[in-house]
C-alpha cells in the first residue's frame, strides 16, 4: 500500500507540474551590469568593479541576495575541492588559490554608498537588505574585487601561455525564480544557472593583447588596427566566404606595447552572461551570415587561434562555425547575437560555451575522429541551449547538453552525410575498418554500453548529485540525444520539427524547466505522453524487445494465396515503445508493421500480430532504422542474429565502430614464429556484440617447420545486471605450442561505482592442463608431462588516491579430481606505488607464497621470473622464440622477482619476497626535456630480496638472496595503443632492460659486482 500510495504522489506531482507550466504564468527577474575591469598579464590579476541594477520582476518581496562568487571553487577545501577529493578527480587540486577578494560591497541609494553586511560560505555571499525589495522594485549594488586568474588549462577558465580565456569572474547575482533563490555551491561538474541582462563592460589590458568577447565593440577605432576593421568590413560586404582578417603570430611586440594599457567598451544585451579571450598572438578569420530577419543583419562568425594548430583550423575552423550558425538557425530559431566568436584556447580542454564565444582545446583536431567540426559545432549549439533558451544548468544540464548533442548530431548529418559522418574515411584504416561510423549510431552505443552495466542513474538527476562522472556525463549527452531521437520516432518527424520550433519562440530568453518542455510536447502533439518522459528522463527502464516466433500458412482467399502470419513479440525491458516490423518475404519484398505503444501499456510482456502477406516470410527485424535504443538487438532479428563481418585492422576503434544492431565479426591473417615450428601462418577472429556483452576469440596458426596446427577459442559473456552487476562468465579451449587445455570460470567485481575505486573482485577459474611436446621450452621451464587438473580460486583490491595506489591479491589453488598431482598452494601480494615531487615514484611489493603436496614444475615459485604457467598466457615468454644466447637474459617478471638470479632461477614449493623501485621520471634527472629520448626513456633504481624452499626445509630468514641495480624502460609501445592492438595483444607492453649490478648469491667463480642485464616485455609493478 505504502508503494501503490508513493506511486500515485508521483504520478500526481508530474501531472500537476506538467499543467502548471503555462508561460502565460512565467516571470523572471532582470540584471544590468556595468563593470569595469583591469587585467594585469604579468600578475594574472584581475581587479574590477561592478554596479549592478537588480529588477525584482517577481510578485514576491526580497528581503536578502546571494552572489556567486565562482572562482572560489579553486580555493583549498571549497566544496569543489572536497567534491573532487571524494570522486578521486586530483587533477583538480593542483596548487593553492586565493579566490575572489571583495573590497567593497553597498547598496547605492539616493546617490549614496550604503555598505551592508554579508557572509561568504565558499562560492555563495549571502547578504541581508536593509528593507524588502518589493515586487516591481529596483535595487542597485556596487561591488569591488580582486582576484587571481585560475592557472590552465583547467576548468572552463583561466589562463595558460598568456591565453587569457575569462568567465564566470565577476561576483554574479543567483537566480530568484518560482523555486526562490538557487544557492546551489558550484563544485564544478554542474554548471550555469543565471539571468537575463545587459552587460556594459570596460576592460582596460595591456596594447598588446587582442580581445574577443560576448556582444558589441563599442570602440573598435580605438583598440584595432584600421586593417582589421577594414577586413571585417570586407567579410561583412561578401558573406559565406571567409576571410583573413589579421594575423598577429609574428608580430613584433614592444615593452611599451606590454605596459601601456588600452580600454575595450563592449554592450552585451538579453545575455545570461559575459566572457572574454584575450591573447598577443592570434591568427583571426572572420565568416560573414547574411540573414535578412537577423537585428544585425547577419552574424559574423570569428574564429582565432594560434600558429601552433593553424593546420587544422585555417581552413575549416570558420566553415565549422558558419555551419553551425546557419543550419541551427534554420532548423531550431534564429541565433540573435551579432557575432559568434570561436576561439582555440590553451588555458580551457574540451570546449566550453559563454554568449557569443566558446573555447576550444588548442590541440584538438578533426582527424580521425572529427573532433574539431563536433566539439565547434557542438559548443556553438549551446548558442541555444542555454545561451538563449536558458534552463538551470546545476539541475537539469541534460536540457542543454542533451539537446545540444541532438541537435550537433544532425548538424554532422547535413555536413558529412547521413552515414560515415564520424571519422575521416580518407584514413585507409577508417576505410578498411568496413563499418559505418554513424554519429547518431555512436550516441547510442555509448548509451548503450553504460546501461548494460547497470550504472544508470536517471537523466534528470541534478548534475552534482551523480555518484559519478561518467554515467553523468553519458546520460546528459548521448543518451539524452538518444532519447530525442526516439521522441523524433513517437512524434513524427514534423511534429517534432514544429516541437523544436515553438520551443525556441516560447522559451527564448527565458528559464525553462523540464515540465516545460514535456507539457509542450504533449500540447503540440495532442498526445498523452506522460509514459515516455516518465520512464527515459526520470527513471533507468531499458528496452528490450524480440521476435520470439514468426508461424505462417498458406491458404486461399478472395481466390488468391496469402499467407496468415503470425508474429510473437515479446517485452523484456521495461520500458515501453511503439514498434515498426519489417517483414521480409520470399519474392523479396518488404512489408512493414506498426505496432502502437498502447499494447504495452496494461503490463503486456507479449503481445501478437496478425497480418496477411502475399508471400511467405523468411524473416522479420524490429525497427532496422535503429531509432529506438534497444538494449540487445541481438533478437531483434528472426531467425537469426544479423552478424556484420569486417576485416581487423588492429586499430581500437570499437567505440566508435562496434555494431549496435549485429554481432561483430572481425577477422585477419596472422603470424607467429617460434624456433620448433618455424614461422607460423593463419586466421584471427575476433567477435563481440558491445564490446562484452558477448565475446569469442579464436585463431588457428600452422607451423612451417612442425607442421602442427595450433587453436584456441574463449567465449566470454556478461551476466545481466539484472541478475549480477559486472559479472561475466568464461569459456576456453586450446592446443598451443606443445600443451593443450582448458577451463571455465567467472570473475565478479564488487564496486560501489563503475569507475571509483575500492573495486574488489572474485575470480574462480577450473582448468585443465597438460604438456604433450617439451621441446618448445628451456630446461628450467619444462612442464611435468601429466594431466593437472586445477581450481584457483582469488580475490583482489585496487585502490588509489591523490599521492598513492595499491593493488593487493590472494589466490588459492589445489588440484581437483582426474589429475595427476595432488596439491595445494596459496599465494598473495601487495603493490604499494607512493607520488613523490618532481616526478618521481617509489613503489614495493610484497610477494609469499606457500604450497603442499606434489606440485607440478609448471606451477612452482620460481626465484627470478613469473611460473611457466603464468608464461604460457605471456606470448613472447611462452615458447622459444629468441636465439639461445638471448633467452637466457629474457626475463618475465614475477615470482620473488630477483633480476639478478635469472641464470640460477631456482623454483620451489615457498617463497617471500620483496622488491622496491624508485622510478625516475626521465632517462636521467637532467635530462628531462631532451627531444624523444626524454620522453621515451625512464630510468629506475632497484631493490629485490626473497628466498624459494621446498616442503622438506624449514622455513628461515638464512639464505635470503638480494640484487640491487638500475633499470631503463622505454615505453614506445604504449605511445601506439591508441593506433594499434597487436602490441599489446602479444605482451609488447613496453622494453624494459635491467642491470642487477649487485647480487649477493652469485654463481660460483662470479663477482657479486658485476655488469649483468635482462630483458623484460612488461612492467615490473
Amino acid at each position: 500500500m505504502k508503494r501503490l500510495t508513493i506511486s500515485i504522489f508521483l504520478i500526481l506531482t508530474f501531472t500537476t507540474s506538467c499543467l502548471i507550466s503555462k508561460p502565460e504564468n512565467y516571470w523572471q527577474q532582470h540584471v544590468n551590469y556595468k563593470i569595469k575591469a583591469r587585467l594585469d598579464p604579468d600578475k594574472n590579476l584581475i581587479t574590477g568593479s561592478e554596479i549592478l541594477t537588480y529588477t525584482n520582476n517577481s510578485p514576491n518581496e526580497i528581503d536578502r541576495v546571494y552572489f556567486r562568487l565562482y572562482w572560489n571553487i579553486f580555493k583549498q577545501n571549497s566544496h569543489g575541492w572536497k567534491y573532487a577529493e571524494r570522486r578521486k578527480m586530483y587533477a583538480r587540486l593542483a596548487r593553492k588559490y586565493k579566490g575572489v577578494e571583495i573590497k567593497n560591497f553597498s547598496i547605492i541609494s539616493n546617490s549614496k554608498e550604503i555598505p551592508i553586511e554579508y557572509k561568504i560560505d565558499d562560492t555563495i555571499l549571502e547578504a541581508s537588505l536593509p528593507q524588502r525589495l518589493k515586487s516591481g522594485e529596483k535595487i542597485t549594488f556596487k561591488i569591488e574585487w580582486e582576484e587571481e586568474v585560475p592557472p590552465g588549462p583547467g576548468m572552463r577558465t583561466g589562463v595558460s601561455n598568456r591565453c587569457f580565456d575569462i568567465a564566470q569572474w565577476y561576483p554574479q547575482i543567483a537566480v530568484y525564480d518560482k523555486y526562490g533563490w538557487h544557492t546551489d555551491q558550484y563544485i564544478g561538474t554542474g554548471e550555469f544557472h543565471n539571468d537575463f541582462g545587459d552587460f556594459e563592460v570596460e576592460l582596460e589590458i595591456p596594447k598588446s593583447f587582442i580581445v574577443a568577447y560576448s556582444g558589441e565593440l563599442l570602440n573598435p577605432d580605438e583598440v584595432l588596427p584600421d586593417s582589421v576593421i577594414q577586413n571585417l568590413e570586407k567579410a561583412r560586404n561578401n558573406p559565406e566566404k571567409v576571410y583573413r582578417i589579421a594575423d598577429f603570430s609574428n608580430r613584433e611586440i614592444t615593452d611599451e606595447d606590454k605596459t601601456n594599457y588600452i580600454t575595450w567598451k563592449f554592450v552585451a544585451k538579453n545575455v545570461r552572461d559575459f566572457a572574454f579571450s584575450a591573447y598577443e598572438r592570434y591568427i583571426w578569420d572572420a565568416v560573414f551570415w547574411k540573414n535578412e530577419e537577423h537585428p544585425y543583419g547577419g552574424v559574423m562568425i570569428h574564429s582565432l587561434y594560434f600558429k601552433d594548430n593553424a593546420k587544422h583550423w585555417k581552413d575549416s575552423s570558420a566553415v565549422f562555425g558558419l555551419h553551425a550558425i546557419k543550419f541551427f538557425s534554420e532548423n531550431f530559431g534564429l541565433y540573435l547575437y551579432p557575432n559568434a566568436f570561436v576561439m582555440s584556447s590553451y588555458a580551457v580542454g574540451g570546449g566550453m560555451e559563454y554568449p557569443g564565444i566558446v573555447f576550444i582545446g588548442y590541440n584538438i583536431t578533426n582527424s580521425p575522429y572529427r573532433g574539431l567540426f563536433g566539439v565547434i559545432v557542438h559548443e556553438l549549439g549551446h548558442q541555444w541551449y542555454p545561451m538563449m533558451i536558458s534552463n538551470n544548468e546545476t539541475e537539469f544540464a541534460f536540457m542543454d547538453e542533451g539537446f545540444n548533442t541532438f541537435i550537433t548530431t544532425l548538424a554532422f548529418e547535413a555536413y558529412y552525410g547521413r552515414k560515415n559522418n564520424l571519422l575521416d574515411p580518407t584514413k585507409w584504416y577508417i576505410r578498411s575498418s568496413g563499418l559505418s561510423t554513424d554519429e547518431r549510431e555512436n550516441n547510442q552505443r555509448q548509451y548503450l554500453m553504460l546501461a548494460i552495466t547497470g550504472y544508470e542513474e536517471p537523466i534528470a538527476t541534478h548534475a552534482d548529485h551523480w555518484l559519478e562522472n561518467y554515467p553523468a556525463t553519458t546520460a546528459f549527452y548521448p543518451k539524452t540525444a538518444t532519447v530525442m531521437f526516439m521522441l523524433q520516432y513517437v512524434l513524427g518527424d514534423s511534429t517534432f520539427s514544429k516541437l523544436m520550433k515553438e520551443y525556441y519562440e516560447r522559451w527564448k530568453f527565458k528559464h525553462p524547466y523540464p515540465e516545460d518542455f514535456y507539457n509542450l510536447a504533449m500540447e503540440i502533439s495532442g498526445k498523452d505522453l506522460r509514459w515516455f518522459f516518465d520512464q527515459w528522463f526520470h527513471r533507468t527502464y531499458i528496452c528490450d524487445y524480440g521476435i520470439k516466433s514468426i508461424r505462417s500458412k498458406k491458404i486461399q482467399k478472395d481466390g488468391k494465396e496469402i499467407y496468415k502470419t503470425t508474429i510473437k513479440i515479446i517485452r523484456k525491458g521495461r520500458a515501453v515503445m511503439p514498434l515498426d516490423i519489417a517483414i521480409k518475404m520470399e519474392n523479396g519484398e518488404i512489408t512493414s508493421v506498426n505496432l502502437p505503444v498502447d499494447i504495452w501499456l496494461n503490463d503486456e510482456w507479449e503481445n501478437e500480430i496478425d497480418i496477411e502477406l502475399p508471400s511467405k516470410p523468411t524473416s522479420a527485424e524490429i525497427n532496422p532504422d535503429l531509432r529506438i535504443a534497444d538494449i540487445n538487438r541481438l533478437n531483434n532479428t528472426y531467425p537469426f542474429p544479423k552478424v556484420k563481418i569486417s576485416i581487423d585492422n588492429t586499430i581500437p576503434l570499437s567505440q566508435f565502430i562496434a555494431p549496435i544492431d549485429a554481432y561483430s565479426l572481425k577477422l585477419r591473417p596472422s603470424i607467429w614464429y617460434n624456433i620448433t615450428d618455424g614461422f607460423k601462418f593463419g586466421l584471427k577472429l575476433n567477435g563481440s556484440y558491445l564490446d562484452d556483452v558477448i565475446s569469442h576469440k579464436f585463431w588457428a596458426l600452422y607451423g612451417t617447420r612442425s607442421n602442427e596446427i595450433d587453436f584456441y577459442f574463449s567465449d566470454s559473456r556478461r551476466i545481466p545486471f539484472e541478475i549480477s552487476k559486472n559479472t561475466f562468465t568464461e569459456i576456453e579451449i586450446f592446443k598451443i605450442e606443445g600443451r593443450y587445455g582448458g577451463g571455465f570460470g567467472f570473475r565478479k567485481r564488487f564496486r560501489k561505482t563503475l569507475t571509483i575505486p575500492p573495486f574488489h573482485d572474485l575470480n574462480l577459474k577450473v582448468q585443465l592442463l597438460k604438456s604433450t611436446d617439451g621441446k618448445y621450452l628451456d630446461q628450467i621451464y619444462k612442464w611435468d608431462e601429466k594431466r593437472l587438473t586445477r581450481i584457483i580460486a582469488g580475490y583482489t583490491y585496487f585502490n588509489y588516491g591523490e599521492k598513492w595506489r595499491v593493488n593487493f591479491s590472494l589466490f588459492f589453488e589445489s588440484s581437483t579430481v582426474l589429475s595427476e598431482f595432488n596439491y595445494s598452494k596459496v599465494y598473495s601480494e601487495i603493490i604499494q606505488t607512493f607520488r613523490l615531487p618532481f616526478g618521481y615514484s617509489f613503489s614495493v611489493r610484497l610477494f609469499g607464497g606457500y604450497g603442499n603436496g606434489t606440485i607440478p614444475q609448471q606451477a612452482k615459485f620460481f626465484i627470478a621470473t613469473s611460473s611457466p604457467i603464468d608464461q604460457f598466457y605471456r606470448p613472447l615468454y611462452r615458447s622459444k622464440i629468441f636465439p639461445a644466447d638471448l633467452r637466457k637474459h629474457i626475463e618475465p617478471f614475477g615470482g620473488a622477482g630477483l633480476r639478478g638470479y635469472i641464470d640460477q632461477n631456482v623454483s620451489g614449493d615457498r617463497i617471500y619476497s620483496v622488491n622496491f623501485e624508485l622510478n625516475l621520471p626521465s632517462l636521467l634527472p637532467l635530462f628531462g626535456n631532451l627531444p624523444i629520448i626524454g620522453n621515451l626513456f625512464k630510468t629506475t633504481l632497484f631493490f629485490d630480496a626473497g628466498k624459494t624452499w621446498d616442503q622438506n626445509q624449514r622455513a628461515s630468514l638464512k639464505g635470503i638472496k638480494y640484487d640491487l641495480g638500475f633499470g631503463v624502460r622505454s615505453t614506445i609501445f604504449e605511445q601506439f595503443s591508441s593506433m594499434t592492438n597487436l602490441f599489446s595483444e602479444i605482451g609488447l607492453n613496453m622494453i624494459r632492460v635491467d642491470f642487477p649490478v649487485y647480487v649477493s648469491h652469485p654463481i660460483n667463480g662470479e663477482k657479486k659486482l658485476k655488469l649483468r642485464w635482462v630483458l623484460g616485455f612488461d612492467k615490473t609493478f
